[in-house]
């Protein structure tokens, strides 16, 4: 049996949070590890996890801990690639020789970069058997690696990749995620998303079949695999019974685009009486007048959908596949179910032009959706934009992953890409404005402090607006 350790590495909140988002923001578990140690946990390896976002333990701190297991994984994504980076150097400098293994979306992307930065092993594309078949294989003393696919390692100075491990199906063989080994009482939702509190997360599929310019389908593909509508049903019980959910929260993108998957779960939650509300992000070509009903009688109470832009040109240059018409449609037919609305909008996409950030704002209030979150456009590697933005508009740091760390997108400091014929200050501003005018309008204030129906739903909408107040002074 080998001791694993899993960590996602330490950000501190003022890190991570800007321009007041910290009052607001979500703060989600890892459950990519999450699932890795329960799959570990399943082939009889014994694990931990260190949830550095939810406690930012010190390089030291994790040091100490770390020299008490067999093999170290650490999970990465490329707005904190480089805390990634220093904690390796850090374990390393600090003595650590067991294995560091390195794994996530920023790595399935750039497995050589990060291999090259004193890692042991990178693994491409999901984790679960990999990881299980690397350390079954080191624990044994094997050096012939070429057998465990999916992997990236240096070998007399030379990258050896030993090619691409097929997609987990059934999803069902990898168990529930360990979520006793975090600290489940930190996390929550943003307010904006619920302001019943703990909302916890699951997701209910992977993959993704979009073709979304700004998106990588590296790790995941583009073929949806879900788990069975008997397991995503059990995982809303437990977070409800176990602990203590108070909303339940879909974080995946597809989980209506298969249309008997999602009758048979709110078939189940409505006979078996789920009485918690809960929510999911949904792709505006998945849905259907039929969804949203089931939806709606199963306890659904809010679906946030990705919008982009109000351009069709943009629209059409990211490959939405859809139209404004159809957003339009999708969003008054969900408003008319009673299920509440959230759009997500992007501001500074490559050739994007002033007018179409305006027409964007001024769409996102049309549509009047009961939250609008504005995002400023950072290029991740492995998509088409990434290698659009090398190629046009300002991007003075292609390899910002490797030298800061980018704080929640909703409310960026600094832009990281800024398109042609902008200036930084000037995007920003725009930024700005569209928070400004899509919440400091008298009926939307009026409607939130009328939805208000307790005391702890007060508050939240209090620390709600100071993140937009922040966000309307900060310079």
């Amino acid at each position: 049996m080998a001791k694993v350790l899993l960590i996602q590495p330490p950000l501190t909140k003022n890190e991570l949070f800007v321009r007041g988002s910290r009052t607001s923001a979500s703060l989600i578990p890892p459950l990519s590890i999450a699932y890795i140690a329960s799959y570990l946990n399943k082939c009889g390896h014994e694990c931990a996890i260190i949830d550095g976002v939810a406690q930012p333990l010190s390089f030291s701190e994790i040091f100490e801990i770390a020299k008490n297991f067999h093999v170290i994984g650490i999970t990465i994504v490329s707005t904190y690639a480089v805390r990634a980076i220093q904690l390796i150097q850090a374990l390393k400098k600090g003595g650590i020789s067991q294995p560091i293994v390195i794994g996530g979306p920023h790595v399935t992307a750039l497995p050589k970069s990060l291999a090259t930065r004193k890692a042991d092993y990178a693994v491409v594309g999901e984790g679960e058997i990999t990881m299980c078949e690397l350390v079954e294989s080191l624990e044994a003393g094997s050096k012939d690696l070429a057998k465990v696919r999916g992997l990236v390692f240096i070998r007399d100075g030379e990258f050896v990749y030993t090619g691409q491990r097929g997609p987990i199906d059934p999803l069902d063989q990898v168990p529930l995620p360990a979520r006793h080994l975090l600290p489940m009482h930190l996390y929550r939702s943003s307010l904006a998303r619920s302001t019943r509190q703990p909302s916890h997360s699951m997701l209910a599929s992977r993959g993704c079949p979009g073709i979304c310019t700004f998106c990588s389908k590296k790790t995941f593909g583009t073929k949806i695999r879900y788990f069975s509508a008997e397991r995503i049903v059990e995982e809303f019980f437990l977070l409800r019974d176990k602990y203590g959910a108070k909303d339940v929260a879909v974080w995946d993108d597809n989980f209506v685009a298969d249309f008997d998957i999602t009758m048979a779960v709110c078939d189940e939650l409505r006979r078996r009486d789920f009485n918690t509300s809960w929510s999911l992000e949904a792709r505006i070509d998945h849905m259907n007048p039929t969804i949203l009903r089931a939806l709606k009688n199963a306890g659904c109470t809010y679906i946030a959908y990705g919008i982009e832009s109000g351009s069709q040109r943009v629209l059409d240059h990211i490959k939405k596949k859809t139209t404004k018409e159809k957003i339009i449609e999708i969003v008054r037919m969900t408003r008319e179910t009673g299920i509440s609305t959230r759009g997500y909008f992007m501001l500074g996409l490559t050739s994007e032009t002033r007018e179409e950030m305006e027409e964007t704002i001024r769409f996102a209030m049309d549509l009047d959706m009961d939250v609008a979150s504005f995002t400023l456009f950072v290029p991740l590697p492995g998509t088409v934009e990434y290698h659009r933005s090398l190629k046009s508009g300002t991007f003075p740091d292609p390899e910002y992953f490797h030298h800061m760390v980018v704080p929640e997108i909703n409310f960026l400091d600094q832009p990281l890409y800024i398109p042609e014929g902008m200036s930084s200050a000037e995007l920003l501003s725009i930024h700005r404005s569209a928070y400004n005018r899509y919440y400091f309008r008298p009926k939307i204030l009026f409607h939130k402090l009328l939805s208000a129906n307790s005391i702890g739903q007060l508050a939240d909408l209090i620390n709600g607006g100071l993140t937009l107040v922040k966000n309307a002074i900060s310079r």
